[in-house]
Parts: C-alpha cells; structure tokens; sequence
C-alpha cells in the first residue's frame, strides 16, 4: 500500500508542478503586459515572492530579466524598470517571453556549482566583508574586536587543492 501512495503522489506532484509552471507563466506575462502598458510592475515582486521557495525563483527573475525591463530583486524587495538610457535595459518582448516560459529557462540553466578556487575566493572575501564592514561603523563597537580576530582568523587560513581521491577536509590548515 505504502509504495502505490508514494507512486500516486509522486504522478500529482508532477502534474501539480506543470500546472504551477503554467499558472506562474501566465501570470508573469499579465504582468509585463500590465507593466508596458501602464508602467506599473509591482506585482512582478509580488509573483516571484509568491512562488514555493523551493523553487527555482531566479530562473523567474531571469525571465523578467531577459524579456522585459523589469528588475526584480530578491535581496532587498525592490522592484522596478529601467529606462531606455540604462545599460542593461531590455525592451519589452512579450511574445518572445510568451514562446519561453520561466521553467525552460531553468531548464537550460543549470544551478550554480563552485569548484575548489572557487570557494577559496568565497572564504578569503569573508574576512574582507568583515573588515569592511567595521571600517564602515556597521559593527557595534563591543563587537569589534571579537570581529577583527575573526577577519584575522578567517584571512589567515590557508587552502591547498586535494588530491584526486582526497576529500577537501584533509587539506585545510590553520
């Protein structure tokens, strides 16, 4: 019994899940329409924040990003739309958006990895932020020094590839 409920609910997830895509499609082509033809954007925050957070709502940004000059940021809820005159501005394609729903988009975008250099430079950056942050004054003052050791601590670890086989805990040195 056990094993035909998992089955069964595995077959509504996925059908429940294509059912959620196309909502949140649909949704999101509403809203650049909305947004081209009164300049309003605001529910494009609205729908991203909306979205289970185990799904991929970056690949739903990127949509925005890709076929419209709205600029939705997830960091610090903001949304908006760029001028003509900006960098990065992005005309509205809403047929083009329509032909290219949010989830092929993550279809083809694989998630981000990092490979070993990668989080080398992650960790060394960590007691920059650190340092700067007390230089800003965004530390409180009881916590300085406790901080800086930190930044000291963190920016004194070394890290040396593993070797092939070798799991990356055996390489760390203090």
């Amino acid at each position: 019994m056990t094993l035909k409920i998992i089955d069964r609910n595995v077959k509504r997830i996925v059908t429940n899940g294509q059912k959620l895509n196309v909502l949140i499609h649909e949704t999101a082509v509403l809203i650049a329409e909305h947004a081209k033809q009164h300049g309003d954007c605001t529910r494009a925050l609205a729908l991203v924040k909306a979205m289970p957070a185990s799904m991929r709502r970056t690949m739903l940004v990127l949509w925005f990003d890709t076929f419209t000059p709205i600029r939705v940021s997830l960091t610090n809820d903001k949304v908006g739309m760029l001028k003509e005159t900006a960098k990065t501005y992005v005309p509205f394609d809403i047929e083009g958006g329509k032909a290219k729903p949010f989830y092929e988009l993550a279809e083809e975008t694989p998630e981000k990895s990092y490979d070993f250099a990668a989080l080398v430079k992650m960790v060394e950056s960590l007691g920059k932020q650190i340092e700067k942050k007390i230089d800003e004054g965004k530390v409180k003052p009881t916590d300085t020094e406790a901080a800086r050791n930190i930044a000291l601590t963190v920016q004194a670890l070394k890290f040396s590839p593993p070797a092939v086989g070798q799991g990356v805990e055996d390489k760390a040195v203090a």
